[in-house]
Protein backbone atom coordinates (compact mmCIF):
# COMPACT_ATOMS: atom_id res chain seq x y z
CA UNK A 1 0.00 0.00 0.00
CA UNK A 2 1.45 3.42 -0.97
CA UNK A 3 2.17 6.20 1.52
CA UNK A 4 -0.96 8.12 2.57
CA UNK A 5 -3.09 5.12 1.70
CA UNK A 6 -6.37 6.74 2.81
CA UNK A 7 -7.15 10.03 1.06
CA UNK A 8 -10.26 12.10 0.43
CA UNK A 9 -10.99 14.21 -2.63
CA UNK A 10 -13.63 16.97 -2.46
CA UNK A 11 -14.85 18.30 -5.80
CA UNK A 12 -15.20 16.25 -8.98
CA UNK A 13 -15.32 18.89 -11.67
CA UNK A 14 -13.46 18.83 -14.97
CA UNK A 15 -10.14 18.84 -13.08
CA UNK A 16 -10.93 17.00 -9.86
CA UNK A 17 -12.62 14.01 -11.50
CA UNK A 18 -9.50 12.73 -13.30
CA UNK A 19 -7.15 13.85 -10.48
CA UNK A 20 -9.06 11.72 -7.99
CA UNK A 21 -9.01 8.91 -10.54
CA UNK A 22 -5.20 8.96 -10.67
CA UNK A 23 -5.07 8.69 -6.88
CA UNK A 24 -7.36 5.67 -6.90
CA UNK A 25 -5.37 4.06 -9.72
CA UNK A 26 -2.20 4.40 -7.62
CA UNK A 27 -3.54 1.86 -5.12
CA UNK A 28 -4.75 4.37 -2.53
CA UNK A 29 -8.16 4.13 -0.92
CA UNK A 30 -9.98 7.23 -2.10
CA UNK A 31 -13.26 8.58 -0.74
CA UNK A 32 -14.85 11.33 -2.81
CA UNK A 33 -17.50 13.96 -2.19
CA UNK A 34 -19.24 16.06 -4.81
CA UNK A 35 -22.21 18.36 -4.41
CA UNK A 36 -23.87 16.63 -7.36
CA UNK A 37 -24.09 13.07 -6.07
CA UNK A 38 -24.65 11.62 -9.54
CA UNK A 39 -21.14 12.71 -10.52
CA UNK A 40 -19.65 10.97 -7.48
CA UNK A 41 -21.63 7.84 -8.33
CA UNK A 42 -20.30 7.88 -11.89
CA UNK A 43 -16.75 8.33 -10.57
CA UNK A 44 -17.13 5.30 -8.27
CA UNK A 45 -18.42 3.18 -11.12
CA UNK A 46 -15.46 4.19 -13.27
CA UNK A 47 -12.66 4.00 -10.70
CA UNK A 48 -14.02 1.79 -7.93
CA UNK A 49 -13.52 4.16 -4.99
CA UNK A 50 -16.01 5.18 -2.32
CA UNK A 51 -18.26 8.21 -2.00
CA UNK A 52 -19.64 10.05 1.01
CA UNK A 53 -22.76 12.13 1.52
CA UNK A 54 -20.94 15.04 3.24
CA UNK A 55 -17.40 16.46 3.26
CA UNK A 56 -17.11 15.58 6.96
CA UNK A 57 -17.95 11.93 6.28
CA UNK A 58 -15.53 11.78 3.34
CA UNK A 59 -12.50 12.87 5.38
CA UNK A 60 -12.97 10.86 8.60
CA UNK A 61 -10.24 8.28 7.90
CA UNK A 62 -8.08 10.31 5.49
CA UNK A 63 -4.50 11.32 6.21
CA UNK A 64 -4.64 13.73 3.25
CA UNK A 65 -7.67 15.73 2.06
CA UNK A 66 -7.66 17.34 -1.37
CA UNK A 67 -10.01 20.16 -2.41
CA UNK A 68 -10.68 21.16 -6.01
CA UNK A 69 -13.84 23.26 -6.21
CA UNK A 70 -14.88 26.51 -7.90
CA UNK A 71 -14.13 29.68 -5.96
CA UNK A 72 -13.61 31.18 -2.51
CA UNK A 73 -17.20 30.75 -1.38
CA UNK A 74 -17.27 27.13 -2.58
CA UNK A 75 -14.13 26.36 -0.58
CA UNK A 76 -15.53 27.89 2.60
CA UNK A 77 -18.80 26.02 2.09
CA UNK A 78 -17.12 22.59 2.00
CA UNK A 79 -14.51 23.33 4.68
CA UNK A 80 -16.52 24.98 7.44
CA UNK A 81 -19.77 24.05 9.14
CA UNK A 82 -20.92 20.94 10.96
CA UNK A 83 -20.80 18.82 7.78
CA UNK A 84 -17.64 20.48 6.43
CA UNK A 85 -14.14 19.09 6.13
CA UNK A 86 -13.02 20.53 9.46
CA UNK A 87 -15.99 18.90 11.12
CA UNK A 88 -14.64 15.42 10.35
CA UNK A 89 -10.92 15.66 9.63
CA UNK A 90 -8.55 13.88 12.01
CA UNK A 91 -5.78 15.76 13.85
CA UNK A 92 -2.42 15.40 12.13
CA UNK A 93 -3.92 15.21 8.64
CA UNK A 94 -2.93 17.54 5.80
CA UNK A 95 -5.44 19.67 3.88
CA UNK A 96 -4.39 20.51 0.31
CA UNK A 97 -6.44 23.06 -1.63
CA UNK A 98 -6.02 22.76 -5.40
CA UNK A 99 -8.70 25.41 -6.01
CA UNK A 100 -7.54 28.71 -7.46
CA UNK A 101 -8.58 31.20 -4.79
CA UNK A 102 -7.61 34.56 -3.37
CA UNK A 103 -4.43 34.79 -1.33
CA UNK A 104 -6.52 36.02 1.61
CA UNK A 105 -8.64 32.86 1.65
CA UNK A 106 -5.53 30.66 1.66
CA UNK A 107 -4.24 32.50 4.70
CA UNK A 108 -7.61 32.23 6.45
CA UNK A 109 -7.72 28.48 5.78
CA UNK A 110 -4.27 28.06 7.29
CA UNK A 111 -5.50 29.62 10.53
CA UNK A 112 -8.63 27.43 10.58
CA UNK A 113 -6.57 24.31 9.89
CA UNK A 114 -4.11 25.09 12.68
CA UNK A 115 -7.01 25.38 15.13
CA UNK A 116 -7.80 21.72 14.31
CA UNK A 117 -4.14 20.58 14.43
CA UNK A 118 -4.19 20.12 10.65
CA UNK A 119 -1.45 21.18 8.20
CA UNK A 120 -2.53 23.29 5.22
CA UNK A 121 -1.11 23.83 1.73
CA UNK A 122 -2.50 26.10 -0.98
CA UNK A 123 -1.63 24.29 -4.19
CA UNK A 124 -3.35 25.64 -7.33
CA UNK A 125 -2.66 23.76 -10.54
CA UNK A 126 -2.02 24.59 -14.17
CA UNK A 127 -2.36 22.43 -17.24
CA UNK A 128 -6.08 22.41 -17.85
CA UNK A 129 -8.41 19.46 -18.16
CA UNK A 130 -6.04 17.69 -20.54
CA UNK A 131 -3.22 18.00 -18.01
CA UNK A 132 -5.44 16.56 -15.29
CA UNK A 133 -6.51 13.64 -17.47
CA UNK A 134 -2.93 12.89 -18.52
CA UNK A 135 -1.47 13.27 -15.02
CA UNK A 136 0.73 16.11 -16.23
CA UNK A 137 -0.30 19.10 -14.11
CA UNK A 138 1.99 21.76 -12.70
CA UNK A 139 1.35 22.36 -8.98
CA UNK A 140 2.37 25.63 -7.29
CA UNK A 141 2.51 25.18 -3.53
CA UNK A 142 2.36 27.58 -0.60
CA UNK A 143 3.24 26.13 2.81
CA UNK A 144 6.24 24.42 4.37
CA UNK A 145 8.67 21.70 3.28
CA UNK A 146 7.57 19.22 5.94
CA UNK A 147 3.88 19.35 4.99
CA UNK A 148 4.66 19.11 1.29
CA UNK A 149 6.99 16.16 1.91
CA UNK A 150 4.17 14.23 3.57
CA UNK A 151 1.84 14.53 0.57
CA UNK A 152 4.10 14.88 -2.47
CA UNK A 153 3.93 11.19 -3.43
CA UNK A 154 0.15 11.53 -3.68
CA UNK A 155 0.35 14.77 -5.66
CA UNK A 156 2.83 13.10 -8.02
CA UNK A 157 0.00 10.82 -9.18
CA UNK A 158 -1.35 13.64 -11.33
CA UNK A 159 1.54 16.13 -11.38
CA UNK A 160 4.38 16.55 -13.83
CA UNK A 161 6.04 19.25 -11.72
CA UNK A 162 5.41 20.34 -8.12
CA UNK A 163 7.27 23.28 -6.59
CA UNK A 164 7.15 24.96 -3.19
CA UNK A 165 6.94 28.73 -3.73
CA UNK A 166 7.02 30.01 -0.15
CA UNK A 167 4.61 30.30 2.79
CA UNK A 168 0.86 29.80 2.50
CA UNK A 169 -0.56 32.20 -0.10
CA UNK A 170 2.47 32.02 -2.38
CA UNK A 171 0.96 29.16 -4.34
CA UNK A 172 -1.99 31.39 -5.19
CA UNK A 173 0.28 34.33 -6.02
CA UNK A 174 2.24 32.11 -8.43
CA UNK A 175 -1.01 30.98 -10.06
CA UNK A 176 -1.91 34.65 -10.54
CA UNK A 177 1.38 35.15 -12.38
CA UNK A 178 0.52 32.11 -14.50
CA UNK A 179 -2.87 33.53 -15.43
CA UNK A 180 -1.44 36.96 -16.23
CA UNK A 181 1.00 35.29 -18.62
CA UNK A 182 -1.78 33.33 -20.32
CA UNK A 183 -3.96 36.43 -20.63
CA UNK A 184 -1.13 38.35 -22.29
CA UNK A 185 -0.37 35.55 -24.74
CA UNK A 186 -4.03 35.09 -25.68
CA UNK A 187 -4.51 38.84 -26.06
CA UNK A 188 -1.67 39.00 -28.57
CA UNK A 189 -2.73 35.80 -30.32
CA UNK A 190 -6.33 37.00 -30.68
CA UNK A 191 -5.31 40.28 -32.28
CA UNK A 192 -2.68 38.64 -34.49
CA UNK A 193 -5.04 35.98 -35.81
CA UNK A 194 -7.81 38.51 -36.42
CA UNK A 195 -5.31 40.67 -38.28
CA UNK A 196 -4.39 37.62 -40.35
CA UNK A 197 -7.96 36.73 -41.29
CA UNK A 198 -8.82 40.35 -42.13
CA UNK A 199 -5.72 40.53 -44.33
CA UNK A 200 -6.87 37.43 -46.23
CA UNK A 201 -4.58 34.89 -44.60
CA UNK A 202 -5.59 31.43 -43.43
CA UNK A 203 -5.14 31.16 -39.66
CA UNK A 204 -4.23 27.49 -39.75
CA UNK A 205 -1.60 28.10 -42.44
CA UNK A 206 -0.21 31.08 -40.51
CA UNK A 207 0.11 29.00 -37.35
CA UNK A 208 1.88 26.24 -39.23
CA UNK A 209 4.31 28.76 -40.69
CA UNK A 210 5.26 30.57 -37.48
CA UNK A 211 4.80 28.10 -34.63
CA UNK A 212 8.34 26.82 -34.95
CA UNK A 213 9.82 30.29 -34.44
CA UNK A 214 10.02 32.89 -31.69
CA UNK A 215 6.24 33.40 -31.64
CA UNK A 216 5.60 29.81 -30.61
CA UNK A 217 3.54 29.15 -27.46
CA UNK A 218 1.38 26.43 -25.96
CA UNK A 219 -1.69 28.45 -26.84
CA UNK A 220 -0.59 28.75 -30.47
CA UNK A 221 0.16 25.03 -30.75
CA UNK A 222 -3.07 23.91 -29.10
CA UNK A 223 -5.64 26.57 -29.93
CA UNK A 224 -4.93 27.82 -33.46
CA UNK A 225 -7.22 25.37 -35.23
CA UNK A 226 -10.09 25.86 -32.81
CA UNK A 227 -9.77 29.66 -33.02
CA UNK A 228 -9.89 29.39 -36.82
CA UNK A 229 -13.01 27.21 -36.60
CA UNK A 230 -14.66 29.32 -33.89
CA UNK A 231 -14.88 26.30 -31.60
CA UNK A 232 -14.59 27.00 -27.86
CA UNK A 233 -16.81 24.42 -26.14
CA UNK A 234 -13.99 22.89 -24.08
CA UNK A 235 -11.09 23.79 -21.82
CA UNK A 236 -10.75 26.44 -19.13
CA UNK A 237 -13.86 28.62 -18.93
CA UNK A 238 -13.78 32.38 -19.40
CA UNK A 239 -15.80 32.79 -16.19
CA UNK A 240 -12.94 31.15 -14.28
CA UNK A 241 -10.28 33.20 -16.04
CA UNK A 242 -12.04 36.43 -15.11
CA UNK A 243 -12.24 35.20 -11.52
CA UNK A 244 -8.50 34.52 -11.54
CA UNK A 245 -7.62 37.84 -13.18
CA UNK A 246 -9.75 39.55 -10.54
CA UNK A 247 -7.59 38.01 -7.81
CA UNK A 248 -4.44 39.23 -9.57
CA UNK A 249 -5.81 42.74 -10.12
CA UNK A 250 -6.82 42.95 -6.45
CA UNK A 251 -3.27 42.10 -5.35
CA UNK A 252 -1.87 44.53 -7.92
CA UNK A 253 -3.98 47.28 -6.39
CA UNK A 254 -2.61 46.41 -2.95
CA UNK A 255 0.91 46.67 -4.37
CA UNK A 256 0.21 49.97 -6.11
CA UNK A 257 0.61 48.42 -9.57
CA UNK A 258 -1.37 49.08 -12.73
CA UNK A 259 -1.49 46.00 -14.97
CA UNK A 260 -2.56 47.54 -18.26
CA UNK A 261 -2.63 44.37 -20.33
CA UNK A 262 -4.57 42.47 -17.69
CA UNK A 263 -7.15 45.26 -17.43
CA UNK A 264 -7.58 45.30 -21.21
CA UNK A 265 -7.89 41.53 -21.57
CA UNK A 266 -10.30 41.37 -18.64
CA UNK A 267 -12.45 44.00 -20.34
CA UNK A 268 -12.38 42.01 -23.58
CA UNK A 269 -13.43 38.87 -21.72
CA UNK A 270 -16.43 40.80 -20.36
CA UNK A 271 -17.41 41.42 -23.99
CA UNK A 272 -17.20 37.69 -24.70
CA UNK A 273 -19.40 36.99 -21.68
CA UNK A 274 -21.96 39.44 -23.06
CA UNK A 275 -21.91 37.38 -26.27
CA UNK A 276 -22.86 34.31 -24.24
CA UNK A 277 -19.34 32.87 -24.01
CA UNK A 278 -19.14 32.50 -20.23
CA UNK A 279 -18.24 28.81 -20.44
CA UNK A 280 -16.11 29.04 -23.58
CA UNK A 281 -12.44 28.18 -23.47
CA UNK A 282 -10.26 31.22 -22.82
CA UNK A 283 -9.16 31.23 -26.48
CA UNK A 284 -12.63 32.58 -27.21
CA UNK A 285 -11.09 35.98 -26.45
CA UNK A 286 -10.68 36.40 -30.21
CA UNK A 287 -14.46 36.80 -30.50
CA UNK A 288 -14.24 40.10 -28.61
CA UNK A 289 -11.79 41.33 -31.25
CA UNK A 290 -14.01 40.06 -34.04
CA UNK A 291 -17.06 41.68 -32.47
CA UNK A 292 -15.27 45.00 -32.18
CA UNK A 293 -14.55 44.95 -35.91
CA UNK A 294 -18.24 44.23 -36.63
CA UNK A 295 -19.33 47.06 -34.35
CA UNK A 296 -16.96 49.51 -36.00
CA UNK A 297 -18.16 48.49 -39.44
CA UNK A 298 -21.70 49.43 -38.39
CA UNK A 299 -20.57 52.93 -37.40
CA UNK A 300 -19.59 53.90 -40.91
CA UNK A 301 -16.37 55.02 -42.55
CA UNK A 302 -14.04 57.40 -40.75
CA UNK A 303 -14.51 61.11 -41.32
CA UNK A 304 -12.53 64.17 -40.21
CA UNK A 305 -13.70 65.91 -37.06
CA UNK A 306 -12.32 69.28 -36.00
CA UNK A 307 -11.82 70.53 -32.47
CA UNK A 308 -9.75 72.64 -30.13
CA UNK A 309 -9.64 74.54 -26.86
CA UNK A 310 -12.40 76.82 -25.57
CA UNK A 311 -10.87 80.10 -26.70
CA UNK A 312 -10.01 78.87 -30.18
CA UNK A 313 -6.27 79.22 -29.70
CA UNK A 314 -5.60 75.49 -30.20
CA UNK A 315 -6.90 73.63 -33.25
CA UNK A 316 -6.67 69.95 -34.14
CA UNK A 317 -8.51 67.35 -36.20
CA UNK A 318 -9.07 63.62 -35.83
CA UNK A 319 -10.14 60.85 -38.16
CA UNK A 320 -12.94 58.84 -36.53
CA UNK A 321 -16.40 57.40 -37.32
CA UNK A 322 -19.24 59.91 -37.74
CA UNK A 323 -20.90 58.34 -34.68
CA UNK A 324 -18.70 58.33 -31.55
CA UNK A 325 -19.07 55.75 -28.80
CA UNK A 326 -17.05 57.02 -25.86
CA UNK A 327 -16.87 57.03 -22.07
CA UNK A 328 -17.11 59.54 -19.26
CA UNK A 329 -14.82 59.88 -16.27
CA UNK A 330 -13.63 62.51 -13.82
CA UNK A 331 -10.52 64.38 -14.89
CA UNK A 332 -8.13 64.76 -11.96
CA UNK A 333 -6.04 67.31 -13.86
CA UNK A 334 -8.73 69.74 -15.02
CA UNK A 335 -11.16 69.09 -12.15
CA UNK A 336 -13.95 68.74 -14.70
CA UNK A 337 -16.55 66.18 -13.75
CA UNK A 338 -17.81 63.80 -16.43
CA UNK A 339 -14.93 64.67 -18.71
CA UNK A 340 -15.48 62.86 -22.00
CA UNK A 341 -12.60 61.25 -23.85
CA UNK A 342 -12.21 59.67 -27.25
CA UNK A 343 -8.92 57.97 -28.07
CA UNK A 344 -7.50 57.63 -31.57
CA UNK A 345 -4.08 56.41 -32.75
CA UNK A 346 -1.53 59.21 -33.07
CA UNK A 347 -1.56 58.78 -36.85
CA UNK A 348 -5.20 59.93 -36.91
CA UNK A 349 -4.64 63.00 -34.76
CA UNK A 350 -3.41 66.17 -36.50
CA UNK A 351 -2.34 69.30 -34.60
CA UNK A 352 -3.20 72.38 -36.67
CA UNK A 353 -1.91 75.06 -34.27
CA UNK A 354 1.52 76.44 -33.49
CA UNK A 355 3.00 74.07 -30.86
CA UNK A 356 4.33 77.14 -29.03
CA UNK A 357 0.74 77.98 -28.06
CA UNK A 358 0.45 74.74 -26.10
CA UNK A 359 1.83 73.83 -22.67
CA UNK A 360 2.67 70.21 -21.86
CA UNK A 361 2.37 68.73 -18.38
CA UNK A 362 3.64 65.20 -17.67
CA UNK A 363 1.53 63.39 -15.11
CA UNK A 364 2.25 60.47 -12.76
CA UNK A 365 4.67 58.06 -14.38
CA UNK A 366 5.53 60.81 -16.93
CA UNK A 367 4.27 58.53 -19.68
CA UNK A 368 1.03 60.51 -19.84
CA UNK A 369 1.36 63.91 -21.57
CA UNK A 370 -1.36 66.51 -20.97
CA UNK A 371 -1.58 69.46 -23.38
CA UNK A 372 -3.09 72.78 -22.30
CA UNK A 373 -3.84 75.98 -24.17
CA UNK A 374 -1.51 78.73 -22.84
CA UNK A 375 -4.30 81.34 -23.18
CA UNK A 376 -7.42 79.72 -21.65
CA UNK A 377 -5.68 76.93 -19.71
CA UNK A 378 -8.00 74.20 -20.98
CA UNK A 379 -6.64 70.75 -21.72
CA UNK A 380 -8.22 69.62 -24.96
CA UNK A 381 -6.11 66.52 -25.63
CA UNK A 382 -3.50 64.28 -24.02
CA UNK A 383 -1.45 61.12 -24.48
CA UNK A 384 -2.78 58.69 -21.84
CA UNK A 385 -0.67 56.36 -19.74
CA UNK A 386 -3.11 53.56 -20.57
CA UNK A 387 -2.35 53.93 -24.29
CA UNK A 388 0.83 55.90 -25.03
CA UNK A 389 0.41 55.26 -28.77
CA UNK A 390 -2.93 57.05 -28.80
CA UNK A 391 -4.22 60.59 -28.34
CA UNK A 392 -7.27 61.25 -26.17
CA UNK A 393 -9.37 64.27 -27.10
CA UNK A 394 -12.06 65.98 -25.05
CA UNK A 395 -15.24 65.13 -26.93
CA UNK A 396 -16.77 68.41 -25.79
CA UNK A 397 -14.02 70.14 -27.75
CA UNK A 398 -15.08 68.55 -31.05
CA UNK A 399 -17.05 70.88 -33.32
CA UNK A 400 -20.62 69.63 -33.00
CA UNK A 401 -21.52 69.89 -36.70
CA UNK A 402 -18.85 67.29 -37.57
CA UNK A 403 -20.38 64.56 -35.38
CA UNK A 404 -23.64 62.75 -36.12
CA UNK A 405 -24.05 61.50 -32.55
CA UNK A 406 -22.08 60.85 -29.38
CA UNK A 407 -23.09 57.86 -27.30
CA UNK A 408 -21.61 58.20 -23.85
CA UNK A 409 -21.27 55.51 -21.16
CA UNK A 410 -20.31 56.69 -17.66
CA UNK A 411 -17.59 55.04 -15.62
CA UNK A 412 -18.37 53.75 -12.14
CA UNK A 413 -17.08 56.89 -10.43
CA UNK A 414 -13.87 55.30 -9.21
CA UNK A 415 -10.31 56.11 -10.23
CA UNK A 416 -10.07 56.16 -14.01
CA UNK A 417 -6.96 53.96 -13.88
CA UNK A 418 -9.27 51.08 -12.93
CA UNK A 419 -10.97 51.58 -16.30
CA UNK A 420 -7.88 52.19 -18.37
CA UNK A 421 -8.42 49.00 -20.36
CA UNK A 422 -11.88 50.18 -21.35
CA UNK A 423 -10.46 53.50 -22.51
CA UNK A 424 -7.64 51.85 -24.41
CA UNK A 425 -9.90 49.74 -26.61
CA UNK A 426 -11.37 52.89 -28.14
CA UNK A 427 -8.07 53.51 -29.90
CA UNK A 428 -9.18 50.99 -32.54
CA UNK A 429 -12.32 52.94 -33.38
Amino acid sequence: MPENDHVAFIGLGAMGYPMAGHLQASGRKVTVYNRTAATAEAWCRQYGGQMASTPAAAVQHASVVFLCVGNDSDVMAVVTGEDGVLGGIQPGATLVDHTTTSRQLAQELEVLAQEHNVAFLDAPVSGGQAGAENGALTVMVGGDDTSLGRVKSAIDCYSRHTQLMGPVGHGQLTKMVNQLCIAGVLGGLAEAYHFAECAGLNIKAVAEAIQGGAAQSWQMNNRSETIADGHYDFGFAIDWMRKDLGFALDVAQELGLHLEIAHLVDSQYSTVQALGGNRWDTSGLVEAIRQRTKDLANKGERVTHSGGCHCGNVHWSIEAPPVLDTHTCNCSICNINHYQHFIVPKSRFHLLSDPELIACYRFGSEIAEHYFCRRCGVKSYYVPRSNPDGVSVNVRCITSDTVKAIYDTPFDGKNWEKNAGTLAHLSKA
